[in-house]
């Protein structure tokens, strides 16, 4: 069983959720830019076949982000995987309990029978 350092663990819990509000902050800040480009483009009325080019090049680019943003999530359900197999077991790191992290460890009452 791996013996990660608990404040080690800490820290990348916290590196992970500023790496993932940063993602979606870039998702975020590329769907506006596509606003405010589509308003620059009807501003000055340029044709669409002008336009085109450069709305294809914003998609790919937001695409590669959500597939990049699809890797880390991945990345992140193997780091609990590691973790759920590790010294840290039983331990609340900061993940919050949702689809990507499971329930914290609790342990099993153990029934008794009584007269």
């Amino acid at each position: 069983m791996p013996d990660y350092n608990p404040m080690l663990a800490r820290r990348v819990v916290t590196d992970i959720g500023r790496t993932h509000n940063a993602i979606d902050g870039a998702l975020k800040k590329l769907s506006m830019l596509t606003t405010d480009v589509l308003e620059a483009f009807s501003d000055a009325q340029l044709n669409d076949a002008m336009t085109q080019p450069v709305l294809e090049d914003i998609a790919n680019g937001f695409s590669t982000i959500v597939a990049g943003r699809g890797a880390f999530v991945s990345a992140h359900q193997k780091l609990i995987e590691m973790k759920m197999e590790s010294n840290l077991r039983k331990v609340e790191i900061g993940c919050s309990i949702g689809p990507i992290c499971p329930l914290p460890f609790v342990e099993e009452a153990q029934l008794r029978e009584v007269a």
